[in-house]
């Protein structure tokens, strides 16, 4: 990335960024108004749930229709042809819908960034917008310092937590440790509080003072620790010495002090003039471009570090002998990780014949980068101009090709990661790619295929592996000691002659060839105690013929289980079959890339294996193709297989819930028992949930978030429940402090199902100032006046109705107001109600409620969706979506999407709704999800996939 900003002109943000890529972009060839304008509304319609935008014909529509809750516009796209045209159209969409925006609760300019974000994204992946508290995040990394504590936080379990002190910053001196529980920041509990909140309340100016409170393993309570904030450093370079005189340079990205670093690393060695430096690159993303130049140029004396090329015209940046910092022996480590300035690097460094690079191929972004600031805070990451590394050689796509060339191995008994002839390539990727000039990859000089046993122990072991921040130096380097890439640039080192890769690659290749036939010695033994006869030999003009068999001929199983398949193949030949594998492929994640090996299968022979797909419990119901792809040692033309395989999903909760305003000593709560928060109060949020869908809930958790700032201190926010069955209701206490009422209150309520990730999210204001009459405590006899009469959940109007009573029935009156009478539901229940809906008599009430009518609990629900008559597949590529959705409050809108594009917007008003929609389906899998929102804003949705078969229909 650049290290250059431009300020935008006094411009709007849409018709800035328009003007900065019609005179900036790189490609001006990839630039199609039409195709970014659709786009780009595309992304509107995905994130405002009361918008729906039609192209009727695509880019060959010569107009489109916008609706915006229950209104319509047309709009004009014929005349679309320049990006000042999609400035235009854009800003007459956004005028028309902005007067609907209230309902989802989006700002304009929230939206305005989602679509300029999608419109920059369909030019390059690495084109985008970026918002304004993101990009005070960006500018601090690529700066490389701060303001604040110094201590990598993160949420475990929902607590705050600290990773780890960085050495030498105040939080280090004070005495912070690892695990450390952050309960509050200043004033602030830190219950449910995000990590971004977090970080932006530690930091600030330096010498500023902060506080927080600790709970520390061992503590009685929370400790409170004052720190004054100071410049901290973020370290973009970690080095350690290694046994030989090697120097190890690990660099995690590219920012402003990374060449300082680096330097002020290599004059402070204990090695002195190090025999050799092995620079880890893996895992870097990049940064600043000059930051990879003059890095490059500390290891060259003269040669081209890369040239960029902005259209026809290139720009080269030279090696200068002056720079140069080190001349013995380098390896560069990198993987699939390493991208954008890290491949300046290992290119700019093999390329000039300065270093051996291993690893994997890397990424392959040959771009660069420019960001321009924007007016309100945000910017513009565009591409600029594409990079060439020496030999005006593009990797754009490809990468950089590692001269060793490594492939790991896992294999164990439940577990096994092998494909060796893997290339470790990247997903394909739109944008540059298209102007990319076709080539042959380049092959690296050798190839190691090795058994990674540090690998095995992750994927066999229970727990989590300690998080890089929270490792000590002495962890550090004792984990680079079983690093096989390590190990193998040291063995590189100690083998080289001289510093030139040209002549180490000769120095090496009999070591190389040693190490590759040890650990492929390895491979072989591993698998002949599994059974498998992993021998080679090679074979010339032979056509396999291969019969393959699999039980279950349609393998099916249930979420939630392991489902089972035995593959057998058969060699029909008349050839011995050497190191035969397969690989599944399927759209379907479940069933993608397993690995079966069958090793060497004679003629006539029969040889299976047997694997198991773990199916997640949230999966859905669907059927999907599968291919098997096979391969040998020999690299045969052997035929795939295909096969159907099907997954069948389970049934999903469905909650509801009420709350009441605890404040009469019940569940911890500490106040005058008026049903109000007040100053001085401790309130408990009780909230009861009810599961009203058809699926139960394994774990359900439930969390209290603060909007409300300094108001009040959340004190307890998170909850969970097991095993929540159907139609089962439970309930759960929460606990804040009141501080201040002069405004509304503002909580959110999250209920979400572990397994399936799905839940709502409810809001509750409690008004300001709702100070009133003195509550008095006293007992009475209170009878519902009329049907219905509504029961709230705290003493205030706009508290929800937690229940309804029948004329007649009793209670037990606990206390009243002016305007309220308190009354008792159960043992741990009460409610309020409006005194002009009761009769009150001065005597002592039941203990139970009683009277003819029974009294009925209300929740908040999201709406009922019912769809009956989804097909799993289908040969037509019509099909309607019949249903009906539910909602006792009223239906504000029913919305239908196939994958990412909104079909079908219903807008309602009703407490029913049909939904009737024909819908279109794509070849292959189509994802079709069912959206309901009722007014009070709870959301629903349910899932289908349908499979179109690949024909006409």
């Amino acid at each position: 990335m650049l290290d250059q900003r431009a300020e935008a002109d006094n411009l709007g943000i849409t018709d800035a960024v328009m003007q900065y890529i019609n005179r900036y972009y790189v490609d001006k060839s990839l630039i199609d108004p039409k195709n970014m304008l659709i786009l780009g509304l595309g992304r509107m319609e995905q994130i405002v749930d009361n918008v729906l935008v039609d192209f009727p014909e695509g880019e060959n529509s010569a107009s489109f229709e916008v609706q915006a809750g229950g209104e319509k516009a047309v709009f004009d796209l014929s005349g679309v042809e320049s990006l000042n045209d999609v400035t235009d159209r854009l800003e007459q969409v956004f005028q028309f819908v902005s007067p609907h925006l209230a309902p989802s609760g989006l700002k304009l300019n929230d939206i305005e960034y989602s679509v300029l974000d999608q419109m920059l994204n369909s030019l390059d992946p690495h084109s985008g917008i970026i918002t304004p508290q993101v990009y005070k995040e960006f500018m601090i990394e690529t700066e490389g310092s701060f303001g604040g504590l110094g201590i990598v936080i993160g949420v475990r379990d929902g607590d705050l937590t600290v990773i780890s002190p960085i050495e030498g910053t105040p939080a280090y001196r004070a005495g912070i440790k690892p695990n450390d529980k952050i309960v509050q920041i200043a004033n602030e509990s830190t219950v449910n509080m995000s990590l971004i909140e977090a970080v932006s309340k530690l930091r600030g100016p330096k010498d500023t003072e902060v506080s927080i409170h600790v709970m520390r393993e061992g503590f009685p309570s929370p400790k409170e620790f004052k720190m004054m904030r100071d410049t901290i450093v973020i370290e973009s370079v970690e080095a350690f010495e290694l046994e030989g005189g090697i120097e190890y340079v690990r660099i995690r990205d590219f920012q402003k002090n990374t060449l300082d670093s680096i330097i002020h690393n290599l004059e402070n060695s204990g090695t002195g003039n190090p025999r050799g430096i092995i620079l880890d690159l893996r895992g870097n993303p990049g940064g600043l471009l000059d930051q990879a130049e003059r890095i490059s140029d500390l290891f060259l004396t003269d040669g081209v570090i890369v040239t960029t090329k902005i259209g026809n015209s290139s720009k080269r940046y030279h090696a200068n002998d002056k720079d140069q910092q080190y001349n013995g022996n380098i390896v560069v480590l990198v993987d699939a990780g390493s991208a954008s300035a890290s491949e300046i690097v290992a290119g700019a460094l093999k390329n000039n014949e300065r270093a051996i690079i291993i690893g994997e191929r890397t990424f392959g972004k040959g771009s660069v980068q420019q960001i321009f600031d924007l007016n309100d805070g945000s910017a513009l990451k565009l591409t600029i101009a594409q990079y060439l590394t020496p030999g005006d050689i593009s990797i754009q796509d490809v990468g950089v090709t590692p001269d060793i060339i490594l492939h790991p191995t896992v294999i164990t008994d439940d577990t096994v990661i092998f494909h060796p002839n893997s290339d470790n390539r990247i997903p394909e990727k739109p944008g540059l790619k298209k102007k990319t000039v076709d080539r042959v990859l380049e092959k690296p000089v050798y190839s190691i295929t090795y058994l990674d046993n540090n690998a095995a122990v992750k994927v066999d072991g229970e727990e989590e592996p300690t998080p890089e921040e929270a490792l000590s130096r002495e962890e550090k380097r004792k984990k680079l000691e079983g690093d096989f890439y390590v190990s193998l640039a040291r063995e590189i080192i100690n083998s080289s002659s001289v510093p030139s890769r040209k002549v180490s690659l000769g120095d090496i290749q009999g070591g190389i060839t040693k190490i590759s036939k040890s650990e492929e010695g390895k491979i072989v033994e591993k698998w002949k105690l599994m059974g498998i006869d992993w021998s080679n030999e090679k074979t010339k003009g032979v056509k396999p013929s291969l019969a393959v068999r699999i039980t279950p001929e349609i393998p099916k199983g249930d979420a939630g289980v392991e489902l089972e398949m035995n593959v057998e193949v058969e060699n029909a030949g008349k050839t011995p079959l050497y190191r035969l594998m397969a690989t599944t492929k399927s759209e379907n994640p479940v069933f993608e890339g397993k690995e079966l090996i069958f090793g060497k299968v004679n003629p006539g022979e029969k040889r299976s294996w047997k694997t198991s797909f773990e199916i997640p419990k949230w999966t859905l119901t669907r059927e999907d193709k599968v291919t098997l792809e096979f391969e040998d040692g020999n690299d045969s033309d052997i035929p795939d297989y295909n096969f159907t395989a099907g997954t069948y999903g389970l049934e999903r909760p469905l909650y509801a819930f009420n709350y009441e305003i605890v404040d009469d000593g019940r569940y911890g709560s500490r106040g005058n028992g008026d049903g109000t928060p007040e100053p001085g109060e401790i309130i408990a949020f009780l909230v009861k949930v009810k599961n009203i869908g058809r699926g139960g809930s394994e774990k359900t958790i439930l969390t209290l978030k603060n909007n409300s700032g300094d108001k009040i201190f959340l004190e307890k926010g998170r909850a969970e429940f097991e095993n929540l069955a159907p139609g089962e209701t439970r309930e759960a206490a929460f606990a804040f402090d009141v501080k201040n009422t002069d405004s509304p209150l503002e909580l959110e309520l999250q209920i979400v199902d572990d397994v399936f990730k799905e839940g709502l999210i409810g809001k509750a204001v409690i008004p300001g100032n709702t100070e009133g009459a003195v509550f008095q405590k006293t007992d009475s006899t209170v009878t519902a006046a009329m049907a219905d009469t509504p029961i709230r959940g705290g003493g205030y109007n706009e508290a929800p109705i937690i229940a309804l009573a029948g004329q007649g029935t009793t209670f037990s009156g606990l206390g009243q107001n002016d305007g309220w009478v308190k009354i008792k539901i159960n043992e741990n229940s009460a409610g309020w109600v409006n005194k002009e809906k009761v009769v009150i008599s001065e005597t002592a009430g039941p203990s139970q409620p009683q009277g003819s009518s029974i009294l009925k609990e209300i929740f908040e629900a999201p709406p009922v969706i019912t769809v009956t008559g989804v097909p799993v597949s289908t040969n037509s590529r019509m099909i309607t979506l019949n249903g009906d959705v539910n909602d006792g409050d009223g239906i504000e809108l029913v919305s239908v999407f196939i994958g990412d594009d909104k079909v079908a917007l219903l807008p309602s008003t009703k407490t029913d709704v049909p939904v009737s929609v024909k819908l279109e389906l794509e070849n292959e899998v189509n994802l079709i999800t069912i959206i309901a929102k009722d007014s009070t804003g709870l959301l629903s949705r349910q899932t289908f996939v349908v499979r179109k078969e690949d024909q006409q229909g």
